[in-house]
């Protein structure tokens, strides 16, 4: 086997052209003294938008507070309840808690470590108002049967795409099926702005909300005369506030890196399935691991590979870890098991699928900057665990 190295999953790939876009934002940012989202976050809001076949994309500071604002953008009525997966990232339950809601927490199923869209119905009651659907590691939820469900009961879905931008359903992006999406443009995920997320959806009135909550809570429309009998008629319009909200804002250089992101996304897609392609047909020879399924007529832009293996977790992710190969559990696992949500009123729907999650699930890498002699040093490395006693 090869000298050990270090395989990464997750950072982002930049070059001269990124280097060069920001260079050029910050030069404009000193003349203007802006260094706010201007043009360049205009322009890229309005390519991410038409990328994925939707009217509206707003930026954001993170994907986590792109969940946030989407879920606050429903303005749901204190105490209803949003049906989201067992295996989710914290802050995405948050956003639940946050805006007074109660969480209704279901099983992820091993292999697709996303919900069954069977057991999302089960737990539908006359106080359910939305569904987050997360798309975990990018491999989609049956979105096309999921809709269907929310259309019969009346409920909004929020897609968490934070970590498959470029996957499609038939053809159809994922981030686009739900009412609204988020995704992340995080360092870690498919496009980046080094840090940052983003909102989407097809409602007018709930792009209008996004913006009113990322933008401090104040109006819409900041050249709109005064109609608040309360404020001076003369009053500022641009500092008149209807919402409680947040300054998640952006820079405009973050916008000016992701555009030249976004026009890789193919190459970024392509690169990640080779790889994906290429571990799976060499570790599915090993019957302990279960290799990941996908929903008919997916195309994955994948995250990460994600792994349950029957035989101790514990021993293999250390094996690979001890060799350089860095190992993520599958986020949560179970979020309700975790020391944070310890008395929370939930309501939990989960059985022994998520169990096996927490307890032998695992992701690695499947990053873009993989070569072709890492990822046989991978397959090495699993090979040398499965050859010996350790396994």
């Amino acid at each position: 086997m090869a000298v050990k190295r270090t395989i990464k999953y997750g950072g982002a790939v930049t070059g001269l052209a990124e280097e060069r876009a920001i260079i050029k934002s910050i030069k404009k940012s000193r003349q203007t003294a802006n260094w706010q989202q201007a043009e360049e976050g205009s322009l890229f809001e309005k390519e991410l938008s038409q990328y994925l076949g939707v009217k509206y994309g707003i930026l954001t500071n993170s994907g986590s507070s792109a969940g946030l604002l989407a879920l606050s953008a429903l303005e749901l009525p204190k105490g209803s309840e949003v049906i989201i997966s067992a295996v989710t990232f914290p802050t995405i339950f948050n956003i639940i808690l946050q805006c007074g809601l109660v969480p209704v927490v279901v099983d992820a199923n091993v292999g697709t470590y996303n919900f069954d869209v069977k057991d999302v119905e089960k737990a539908i009651t006359p106080r359910t108002k939305a569904i987050i659907a997360i798309h975990a590691v990018g491999n989609p939820v049956d979105m096309p049967a999921l809709m269907r469900v929310a259309k019969k009961h009346n409920l909004y879905v929020i897609e968490d795409n934070c970590d498959g931008f470029g996957s499609t359903i038939n053809g159809k992006k994922v981030g686009s099926f739900g009412d609204i999406s988020i995704t992340s443009l995080h360092a870690a995920h498919i496009v980046s702005m080094g840090v940052g997320g983003a909102i989407f959806t097809d409602n007018k009135q709930l792009a209008k909300n996004v913006r009113m909550y990322r933008d401090w809570g104040r109006q819409a429309n900041t050249n709109a005369p005064n109609r608040f009998k309360e404020l001076p008629k003369d009053y500022n319009p641009r500092f008149i506030y209807e919402k409680i909200g947040y300054n998640f804002q952006i820079l405009e250089l973050q916008a000016a890196m992701g555009r030249v992101q976004l026009k890789q996304i193919a190459k970024i897609k392509a690169k990640r399935k080779k790889n994906f392609d290429y571990l799976t047909k060499h570790l599915s020879r090993y019957e302990a691991l279960l290799m990941p399924q996908v929903v008919k007529g997916a195309s994955v832009c994948w995250f990460a590979l994600p792994l349950t293996y029957f035989g101790g977790r514990g021993k293999l992710v250390k094996h690979l870890e001890d060799h350089g190969i860095e190992t993520r559990s599958m986020f949560s696992g179970n979020i309700l098991k975790h020391p944070a949500y310890k008395g929370i009123k939930a309501k939990d729907y989960t059985t022994g699928e998520t169990e096996i999650i927490l307890r032998h699930s695992f992701w690695i890498s499947v990053h873009p900057r993989l070569t072709k002699s890492d990822l046989k040093y991978i397959c090495d490395v699993f090979d040398k665990f499965f050859q010996t006693k350790t396994a």
